[in-house]
Order: C-alpha cells, then sequence, then structure tokens
C-alpha cells in the first residue's frame, strides 16, 4: 500500500527535497503540506505519516502526541547537532526521528517501512474536552467554567485550565498564587510533551492550571496554550477549557466535545453573542444565559432564540448568592449549580 503523507512546510531543503522525491518515485502519497496545526487534523482522515521538522514552532512533543492518539505515524526531522530538538521529538512519541541532512531517498524509505496504524498498538484514549467561551465583556465565563468542572470532579477525574490569553481570572477568582501557571505548564509540556503533576494545584476535588499574568515574558503562543490543552487530556476524563473570548473558528473550539457559550442576559450581550455564532465553526454551542432577572426571564430567552438561533441550555438567575460567592474564594453558589444540572462533558 502506498502510504499517505503529509509534510509540515519548511524553509529547509528535507522538505522540498522529500516533495521532490515523493513526486519523481510515486513511492508514496503526497496528501498535504501543511502550514498550520490544524490542517493536519483536519485531514487525519486521509492520512497515515506526518513528516514534521523540529525547526517549525508548533511541531511540539505534545502535538506529536496528539497526532500519535489519532493513529498518525511520525517521522521527526530535527537540525543536525541539535539535541534538544531531537530530544523533544523523541519525548512526543516519533516513530523515527532523523538528522536533516538525511537523504530524501532513505526518508522515504523510512516512511514505507513503519507499521500501518491498523498494526500498531492504539494510544491511550484522551479525556473529554469542554470548552467554556463567550464574548468580551465579562459574561461570566470562568464562574461558570468553575461551576461545570466542580460538578463533574464529583464523578470523573477533572482538570480545569485558564486558557483565557487576554484576562486570564481564574487564579485571582480561587483566591490562588500566581505560579505555577500556564506559562510554566507550556514550557514543561514544550519540553517533555507531558503536564507534570507538580503544576496542577487543587481545587477541592478538582486540578487546576492558572493563567499567566506575566506580560513581561511575552504573550503566550496560542498554539503554546493548545499543547497544554492536549497534554491535560492524557491525564484527566475531563479537562474543562476557561477559554476566554475565542472566536468560533478556533482550533480550540472546534476541537472540542463540548463548546459552552456563556453570554450576558442584556441587549448588549445577546449582540456580542450572536456575532459569535455567526462565525461559529465547531460543536453546536450550548447557550448560557447568565444574570438573568426573574422578572425578564421569558422575555430574555425569547431574545435569545431570535438573536443567536440556539436554544438556551441554561438560565442563570441573578443572585447576590453567585456574586458573593465570586468575590470570597468560595466555591460557586448552589443556586448556579442547579441552573447548569442539564450540561454535561458528554452532551
Amino acid at each position: 500500500m502506498t502510504p499517505r503523507v503529509a509534510t509540515v512546510l519548511s524553509a529547509r531543503d528535507w522538505e522540498s527535497g522529500l516533495v521532490v522525491q515523493a513526486k519523481e518515485t510515486a513511492e508514496l502519497r503526497l496528501v498535504l503540506r501543511a502550514y498550520r496545526p490544524e490542517e493536519v487534523e483536519e485531514e487525519a482522515h486521509r492520512l497515515d505519516v506526518v513528516v514534521a521538522g523540529a525547526e517549525t514552532t508548533w511541531v511540539t512533543p505534545a502535538r506529536l502526541a496528539a497526532w500519535r492518539r489519532r493513529g498518525l505515524r511520525v517521522v521527526g526531522i530535527f537540525p543536525c547537532g541539535d539535541d534538544p530538538a531531537r530530544r523533544r521529538l523523541v519525548a512526543g512519541g516519533a516513530d523515527r526521528v532523523l538528522p536533516d541532512d538525511t537523504p530524501a531517498g532513505e526518508v522515504v524509505r523510512v516512511i514505507r517501512l513503519l507499521q500501518p496504524a491498523t498494526a500498531v498498538a492504539p494510544a491511550p484514549a484522551a479525556g473529554r474536552v469542554a470548552l467554556v467561551t463567550g464574548p468580551r465583556g465579562a459574561p461570566g465565563r470562568t464562574e461558570v467554567a468553575l461551576a461545570l468542572a466542580l460538578r463533574w470532579a464529583a464523578r470523573q477525574r477533572t482538570l480545569l485550565l485558564d486558557l483565557d490569553l487576554d484576562a486570564p481570572g481564574l487564579a485571582v477568582r480561587l483566591g490562588r498564587a500566581p505560579r505555577p501557571d500556564l506559562l510554566d505548564a507550556a514550557e514543561a509540556v514544550h519540553e517533555t510533551g507531558a503536564l507534570p503533576p507538580r503544576l496542577v494545584v487543587p481545587f477541592g476535588p478538582l486540578g487546576v492550571v492558572v493563567g499567566s499574568t506575566r506580560r513581561d515574558d511575552g504573550l503566550l503562543p496560542p498554539h503554546a496554550a493548545a499543547d497544554v490543552a492536549a497534554a491535560a487530556a492524557a491525564l484527566a476524563e475531563v479537562v474543562v477549557l476557561d477559554a476566554g473570548a475565542r472566536g468560533g473558528d478556533d482550533p480550540l473550539v472546534k476541537g472540542a466535545d463540548l463548546a459552552v457559550l456563556v453570554a450576558e442576559a442584556s441587549p448588549v450581550g445577546l449582540v456580542r453573542a450572536a456575532r459569535q455564532v455567526a462565525d461559529w465553526a465547531g460543536p453546536q454551542p450550548h447557550l448560557v444565559l447568565n444574570r438573568v432577572r426573574a422578572s425578564q426571564a421569558a422575555e430574555v430567552v425569547a431574545a435569545a432564540r431570535r438573536w443567536t438561533g440556539l436554544e438556551p441550555a441554561a438560565v442563570v438567575p441573578e443572585r447576590s448568592a453567585i456574586t458573593a460567592a465570586s468575590r470570597a474564594a468560595r466555591c460557586p453558589a448552589r443556586s448556579l449549580h442547579r441552573a447548569l444540572r442539564r450540561l454535561e462533558p458528554r452532551g
């Protein structure tokens, strides 16, 4: 069988040489030359092997491990003499790791000798991923994410990650120290492909990775946050992502098993939510209307249906107990838990 191959685009000679060799010999079928990580994810059903160079910033151990979980074989290419790059490819579980001066014909031979996906033991299943997002303007994403994660943690091993790269608030909400944080987790995952337990802090039955506010160290690249999420999914049955305000076509949104969209129950909040839904490309979101006054509930639900086209999955009442719990670093109020009871990570 002719292997179906994707390469990760690279300015180094190994990639262009492999493309030429593939076309001249027809010993493998080149399906994709990927520029972005989500391209491989989208075409995974048409692929057998991915050939990726460590010089590409998003070719990380976590990314390689995610491809392996999909049943793809991986050949890693590293710059000659760059031993840290070689070790990252090995940590990600690459089937073969080759220096970038390996002749293209030899790379093709290595690819053809790899075991087909069906003959390799499947990688451990990843946990389910529930993503909580919503438009800008503090609609209550963090409080909803925390309440969902705590409820699910009573039955399953659950991790909560603050992936809001613009305004992370989970550490303050829980009264936790700002370190270790998401940046620490991303650096560890980049090197080893795994999320070390020492970087996960407990909050009751829940494991938490708080967001990073270290702006002096620069903003975390989106692909690095996605790698931390993938590594967390290898540790837990359920991973809840407090994802901040993300576009509906964001790779994290598209890859989630359950997407929750939190909208403030106000005219501005509903318009912002409608704009987010208009660009949605992931699983159909479960709409949570937050801070709903009892006297306006029917009107708000009707407006949400009209503006977003979604049937609200939860209506969270405007209660002083919910606000008080969030300001005092306590567990979310019972009324919030009751409002969210219909949402499940396998929904």
